[in-house]
C-alpha cells in the first residue's frame, strides 16, 4: 500500500515537470526507483517477474527512440518505474493503456505533440485497477 502511495506521488511530480517543462529528470527517476525496490522489498512482494516487466517495457519502449519519434531517455526511464511498480501481470494494460490515453489527449487537445509522463501515470494506474481484480 505504500508503494502505491509513493507510486502515485512520484507520478504526479514527475508528469508536472513533464507538462511544463517536457523533461523527466533523472535527479527524480533515479532515487524514486532504488526507494520502489527497498519498498517492494520490505512489503514483500518484489519478484524476479517485476524484472521481467521491466525488460519488456524497456524494449517496447526503446522502439520509438530507435525511429527518431518524440520519445526520450526519461520516458524509457519513468516507464521502467511504472514497471517495477506493476510487475508482470499488468504490463500489457500498462502499455495498452499509455498508448490509448496519449492518443485520447492528443486528440482531445488537438495537437501533435504531448508530453508521455501523464498518459503512462493514468495508464499504470488503470492497468494497476485491472490487476487488482
Amino acid at each position: 500500500m505504500i508503494s502505491l502511495l509513493f507510486f502515485i506521488i512520484v507520478s504526479w511530480i514527475v508528469s508536472y515537470i513533464d507538462i511544463k517543462k517536457g523533461l523527466i529528470l533523472d535527479k527524480i527517476m533515479i532515487p524514486s526507483f532504488i526507494v520502489l525496490l527497498v519498498l517492494k522489498y520490505f512489503e514483500h512482494t518484489l519478484v524476479i517477474e517485476n524484472f521481467i516487466a521491466i525488460v519488456i517495457v524497456l524494449i517496447i519502449f526503446i522502439i520509438p527512440i530507435i525511429l527518431n519519434m518524440a520519445f526520450g531517455g526519461g520516458d524509457l526511464r519513468y516507464g521502467a518505474f511504472a514497471a517495477l511498480f506493476l510487475g508482470l501481470e499488468p504490463i500489457g494494460y500498462f502499455i495498452m493503456f499509455s498508448g490509448l490515453i496519449h492518443v485520447i489527449l492528443l486528440a482531445v487537445m488537438k495537437k501533435k505533440s504531448f508530453p508521455f509522463a501523464p498518459a503512462m501515470s493514468l495508464g499504470a494506474l488503470g492497468a494497476y485497477m485491472v490487476g487488482s481484480l
